[in-house]
Formats: structure tokens, sequence, C-alpha cells
């Protein structure tokens, strides 16, 4: 995984791992942002009897933009936006399990002391163990461009390649790789 990739560094990053043989490497846009409504009800963690509703409640989270729901990602319920579409979101079915989100719901997020907000239009199932980047909620493309992001990716690099790893920091010491 690589974090903290700025916008004006993700054609560098991205340039950078096709030259190392890493050519399908999805650098996906992320915002960060708290709940603070759903529905018309204030988001309070101690409303929330299980601890981990209650640290789901309480915390941030990493927000996207996709055209396309991600491949190994399955509605569930409700419908995957349309072209155009711009103020609704996909949670994953675990995360609206544990919190009271359904289908229709209005969330609204603060985001670096900006509002987002969108209704719910469909749920996901996550296989959070494959290591690849995924999300708690997905917005539609367009959704959060006025909101400060950072980028992040993840990737298998063979043993022979990882130098990749350290021109990476070398021309972009501000990310974070995870090995």
């Amino acid at each position: 995984f690589v974090i903290n990739i700025q916008p004006d560094q993700v054609a560098g990053v991205r340039d950078l791992l096709v030259r190392h043989g890493v050519a399908g490497a999805t650098l996906y846009p992320m915002v960060r942002g708290r709940l603070s409504r759903i529905a018309d009800r204030p988001v309070d963690p101690d409303g929330y009897e299980e601890s981990r509703a209650r640290r789901l409640a309480e915390r941030e989270f990493n927000l996207s933009m996709l055209a396309t729901a991600p491949a190994d990602n399955g509605i569930i319920a409700g419908r995957w936006w349309r072209p155009g579409e711009t103020d609704q979101f996909s949670v994953e079915e675990g995360l609206a399990k544990r919190l009271g989100i359904r289908l229709g719901d209005r969330l609204e997020f603060d985001a670096g002391g900006l509002p987002l907000s969108g209704t719910v239009t469909s749920l996901r199932k996550v296989d959070w163990d494959n290591f690849r980047v995924n999300f708690f909620v997905i917005a539609p493309p367009g959704a959060l461009d006025n909101l400060p992001a950072s980028y992040i990716t993840s990737f298998h690099l063979p043993a022979p390649q990882r130098g990749a790893l350290t021109e990476l920091v070398g021309a972009f010491p501000n990310v974070t790789v995870i090995d």
C-alpha cells in the first residue's frame, strides 16, 4: 500500500510504477470525513450499545469516489449510480448494520470542516482480506472534488523489483509505503 500521495503527484507516481512493471495499480482519491448525521439523527457514539459501533461512530472514515462499483464488491441492496449523479453514497453492509444506516437515508459528513451529504443508494459486501484498497463509503465522481484529498494505491511488487520502493520514496518523500 502507498498512502499520502498528493494530487499533483498522481501522474509521477503512476509513471514510476509503470516504469517498474506495475501497470495495473489504481490510484484512488481519499477524503477523510467524520459521519455527523444519519437521516435526521445526529451521530452520537454514546447512543450505541455495541463497542465496535461506538468506535465507528467516533472515527473519521476514508471516503472515495468511483464511477463503477469495485469488481470484488457485491451490491447486496439498492443500485449503483448513473453517470452524472453526485449526491449519493454506497455504504459497506457491516458499517450500515452497526450504525443503523438504511437505503434512502441521507448521510452527512464533516470533511475537514467542509460539509458533504448524500443519499445511500446501495449497500456493498466488501472482502476486507483481499489486500486491495477498500472503502466503507464511496461517492460518485465529482462528489468529492471540492474537498481536500490525498491518494492511495495497493499493488504486488515481486522481490526483484523492490528497488522501485526506494526510488518512489526518494522521488516522493511524503508518501508512506506499507509493506
